[in-house]
């Protein structure tokens, strides 16, 4: 029985009604607000206790469903209790009770910073249960009140409204009486129930009549752990347990905001920005005592910035990987933690304004990042950040200290490796191969550069000299090969390659490779080549890996992303699906909730919208069929409104050496459940490559997600999307449209579904497939083609042997004939 069914069936015993709360706001807004900022029923908990901490609350029970309660969830808290007035007060919607302008509170000598400010924070109990109550001690006075959101929704009558209001009586009781209700909220009496009572000020928040099958407590102790102020004067525990950060792991490196490694990056990032032309935007650095109340005797390092006003934190590098286990069961560990007011705004937004870093590092990286003065820009959600001049300096902020973190991390690789130097494995006893060549680079060096040194005995040196410099040098001053850590084929091969072991000792063998550049000079010029030869060679060949780089660089960074996380699966794998899909032009959302599913797509579209879940399946073999969980994608899918399911891997099994066998299990349970496919990640590559290199528009993509195909038969239907020109005539549709275009269209554009329908099209191909081979038409003729897929209709601005020119030169760098057979 909840405490409102309790109240109605002893009215008149239970307590004397002494006043009333009024509720006249809309019923849609409380909706809207409670649906859309508290999707997360733990974040809903962490908003009620981020009440008690402007409360100035210092200890905080929380009390899930286990042991101590089974019908309900409650959070007292020992803060500033409210009387009539402040019952009153806390049911103003969206009017903070707090928001008089004043951003702190004090209570005997002591000073809170303030985190709630928008008077929505009592919502969150709406996405946790239907049934609120709070029990308050003030001034030993006891008073209840019980606020149905039923009763706001209507159940049968008008729901409530500024026209309408809705009343809850809020109750005086005996002391007695308000300890007799207190215990019989418990299913187990808490060692420090009575303790707690005797206080002389209290709140007890009872949600009831649940919407959630439980909140699991090691969940909910991360998010409030490492999304509230825990300090010494703010403890809050969980089922009786003491929360704590679960940030506050043993590291390998530790740096705050005075390290050198810190303050030397955000100089240096500030001199390549333009956001302080006039120098009055610079960084300063300070420390001050007190400046975290975490720690008030603690002298704390700071930054100074522009819109940031006062920046500090911990950096924590490690050197194993902090991605053990999925976030959405423990929460994360790795990535930026940044706090306003103490208080976590990013706790599922590991990146929050970091471009793409380098996950090798990122996954072994923490980035502590408070800073107070952004709190005039957080949004309702306290989850985001308005876009602005503050934004830009936090990333740039973090770009520097990702770099700062990127280069330890890498310096601490490379002193860790215990393999063979390139040095020792140089054939340096060999003459026609190592010591002919060097010796006749050093007799081909200018007199002022040649030099005595041990050839057995030459050094190896990795150095960046510029992205225009050979792959490697001959250092004469001090007898070392350097090989150029900023050539673009180096770079290149260093990103692809990762940061594993394995990846350093194939770097070290790419050492010896770019080495044997120099050793090829010096044997040229030792065979009697004259230098303006050998110079034409050793610059063709440079010019070859630097053409060889520029191919590696076109698999973008997302799309590497995908494959490289999709060996581990879980959230990894999930993000990386979120960017690649956003990038497509979607709007995507991770989730990965339990009983979830991990990535919603929208394409917003208008009234041609269409959206599907993405459930991500980590493997480095085939995905089987029990391991692709058709039924939970499904489940997913329904959960999510969604239209369609898709279920991605690697690769999937069970489909033959074609990958075309429509017996497979798994491709007939997707058909037997409806609404569900399969993707593997060759064809979202495809896919994506497609949609850059043509702009292919995202209601035309339609088809292509929403359909059940084998994996060979996706391929075929995004090859036709990856090379449009294959197989079709363009110089008939072109002439085609011209000839329309002049006669029956008289200078107007043409519809183009009639040339489909009516000029013999139609037979040889459906109207999305011929609509996209047209926008692709569009993209090659570099403006020649003015093309309407709202209205559906075409106008060549030129004539079709001009516009197939260019759509030659567009495919093939030279014009040719594109109406023959390609």
């Amino acid at each position: 029985m909840t405490i409102q069914e309790t109240i109605k069936d002893r009215i008149g015993e239970l307590g004397e009604e002494v006043d009333k709360v009024t509720l006249q706001v809309d019923y849609q807004i409380i909706e809207h607000f409670s649906q859309n900022l508290y999707d997360s029923p733990n974040k809903a908990i962490e908003e009620l206790v981020a009440n008690s901490f402007d409360a100035f609350a210092t200890h905080v029970r929380v009390f899930t469903i286990g042991p101590y309660t089974s019908t309900r969830i409650l959070v007292w808290d020992n803060g500033e209790s409210m009387d009539i007035d402040g019952l009153k007060r806390l049911w103003w919607i969206a009017r903070s009770p707090k928001s008089n302008g004043v951003r702190e509170t004090q209570q005997d000598g002591r000073t809170r910073k303030i985190i709630g400010k928008f008077g929505i924070g009592k919502l969150a109990s709406y996405s946790v249960g239907d049934v609120i109550s709070h029990l308050c001690r003030h001034k030993n006075e006891f008073y209840l009140v019980c606020v149905d959101y039923g009763d706001m929704r209507g159940n049968g009558r008008q729901a409530v409204s500024s026209s309408n209001p809705i009343h809850a009586p809020i109750l005086k009781l005996g002391r007695d009486e308000a300890f007799r209700l207190v215990k019989a909220l418990f299913d187990k009496e808490p060692a420090s129930l009575e303790e707690v009572f005797e206080e002389g000020s209290w709140t007890l928040a009872i949600i009831e009549a649940l919407k959630v099958d439980g909140l699991p407590a090691g969940r909910l102790s991360w998010v409030i752990g490492n999304g509230m102020p825990l300090r010494p004067d703010f403890r809050v525990d969980v089922n009786e347990e003491n929360v704590v950060s679960k940030l506050d792991k043993q590291a390998d490196v530790i740096w705050n905001f005075g390290s050198a490694q810190v303050v030397n990056a955000i100089k240096a990032r500030w001199q390549e920005s333009d956001v302080a032309k006039d120098g009055s935007g610079y960084p300063t650095f300070s420390s001050e005592t007190g400046l975290d109340p975490a720690r008030p005797s603690e002298v704390i390092h700071f930054v100074t910035l522009q819109g940031l006003g006062k920046v500090w934190g911990t950096i924590r590098l490690f050197d194993e990987t902090l991605v053990k286990y999925r976030a959405n069961d423990h929460g994360r560990s790795h990535g930026f933690f940044l706090y306003i007011r103490g208080r976590l705004i990013n706790p599922d937004d590991e990146k929050l304004f970091h471009p793409d870093p380098s996950f090798q590092t990122f996954f072994r990286s923490q980035f502590i990042i408070n800073a107070d003065d952004l709190d005039g820009d957080l949004l309702a959600d306290r989850q985001g950040l308005r876009d602005g001049e503050s934004t830009n300096q936090l990333r740039l902020l973090q770009e520097a200290v990702g770099r700062a973190a990127r280069f330890m991390v890498e310096k601490r690789d490379e002193e860790q490796v215990d393999e063979q130097s390139a040095a020792s494995i140089l054939p340096v006893a060999s003459r026609a191969f190592y010591r002919d060549p060097l010796n006749a680079l050093i007799l081909d060096a200018p007199l002022d550069e040649q030099c005595s040194f041990d050839p057995s005995n030459v050094g190896v040196e990795r150095e960046p000299l510029g992205s225009d410099r050979p792959i490697s040098e001959f250092a004469f001053d001090r007898g070392a090969f350097v090989v150029n850590a900023s050539h673009p084929y180096y770079e290149v091969l260093q990103k692809r390659a990762g940061q594993s072991r394995a990846a350093r000792e194939f770097l070290r063998t790419f050492d010896l490779f770019a080495i044997s550049e120099r050793l090829l000079e010096g044997h040229l010029i030792d065979l009697g080549i004259v230098r303006s030869t050998v110079d034409e060679v050793m610059r063709w060949r440079d010019g070859l890996f630097r053409r060889l780089a520029a191919s590696y660089e076109e698999a973008p960074e997302l799309i590497q992303d995908m494959v490289r996380t999709s060996y581990m699966g879980g959230r990894p794998f999930e993000v990386a699906l979120e960017g690649v899909f956003e990038d497509m032009g979607f709007s995507a959302r991770h989730d990965g909730g339990s009983g979830r599913e991990d990535v919603r797509v929208l394409a917003t579209v208008g009234r041609e919208s269409y959206s599907f879940t993405l459930e991500a399946k980590g493997s480095r073999n085939g995905v089987s069929n029990r391991d692709a969980a058709v039924g939970a994608a499904a489940n997913h899918r329904d959960l999510a409104r969604a239209d369609h399911a898709i279920i991605v891997a690697r690769k999937f099994a069970g489909f033959g050496g074609s990958g075309d066998d429509e017996s497979a299990a798994l491709f007939k349970e997707c058909e037997s459940t409806g609404r569900v496919s399969f993707m593997e990640l060759d064809a979202i590559d495809k896919l994506y490559r497609a949609i850059v290199k043509y702009s292919y528009p995202l209601p035309l993509l339609k088809s292509v997600f929403l359909s059940l195909d084998t994996p060979a038969s996706k391929l075929d239907r995004i090859e036709a999307l990856a090379k449009p020109e294959q197989g079709f005539d363009y110089e008939s549709l072109l002439e085609s449209i011209w000839r329309r275009q002049g006669k029956e269209a008289q200078g107007d554009p043409v519809s183009y579904r009639a040339v489909h329908q009516q000029d013999g099209w139609k037979g040889d191909m459906e109207f999305d497939e011929f609509e996209c081979r047209l926008v692709a038409l569009d993209t090659l003729a570099s403006g020649r083609i003015r093309l309407d897929k709202t209205h559906r209709e075409v106008y060549l601005r030129q004539s079709p042997e001009l516009i197939l020119d260019q759509i030659g030169k567009s495919l093939h760098g030279e014009g040719h004939d594109i109406g023959e057979a390609p």
